[in-house]
């Protein structure tokens, strides 16, 4: 039997030799695996610029005062989780300035705050690699009342005062 080989072809983090018997069957073995030198998880600072940082202080004040210190480095990964995503703008200040995506900015509360220590605090654990968001792409206040989140999107988790969500059936 004769195999006919289609070269090479990239699977996730592999690389795989493919071959098609003439039979149609086809097969596909590991080549080389390819491993990062940063976690896959881990965000790219040295691509923001000081305003970018600026921007993720500001927007996690504005939504996550009250919280914790991961509470608002919740905040900056879904900012950034959405620049990721092809659902959304692909800039940190076009993200947040996305018409009705933030409360606050909506409401005119982002204009008045400015960033804490601890939004400093929470910046650089973002900016370290830290993100506990799993992919989330949505939050919002928690509530005990259905809410739109809550009947059009999964719920991912609750942390502090916000329940973290991502499109029903996405696994971005």
């Amino acid at each position: 039997m004769h195999l006919h080989k289609l070269f090479l072809a990239t699977a996730g983090m592999a690389i795989l030799a493919v071959t098609m018997d003439p039979g149609m069957s086809v097969v596909a073995a590991p080549v080389v695996q390819l491993i990062p030198d940063e976690p896959m998880d881990s965000y790219k600072p040295e691509g923001w610029s000081d305003e970018d940082s600026y921007l993720l202080a500001k927007i996690a004040m504005a939504e996550a005062e009250g919280e914790d210190t991961a509470g608002k480095a919740l905040v900056m990964c879904v900012v950034l989780n959405r620049v990721e995503s092809i659902q959304f703008p692909d800039t940190i200040y076009d993200v947040v300035h996305d018409d009705g995506a933030f409360t606050p900015v909506a409401n005119g509360r982002y204009e008045k705050v400015e960033p804490n220590e601890d939004c400093y605090a929470a910046l650089d654990m973002v900016k370290d690699g830290w993100d506990g968001s799993d992919g989330a792409l949505y939050f919002e206040r928690t509530s005990k009342n259905p809410t739109w989140h809550s009947r059009n999107l999964d719920k991912l988790f609750i942390y502090g005062n916000h329940t973290f969500y991502m499109e029903r059936g996405d696994d971005e």
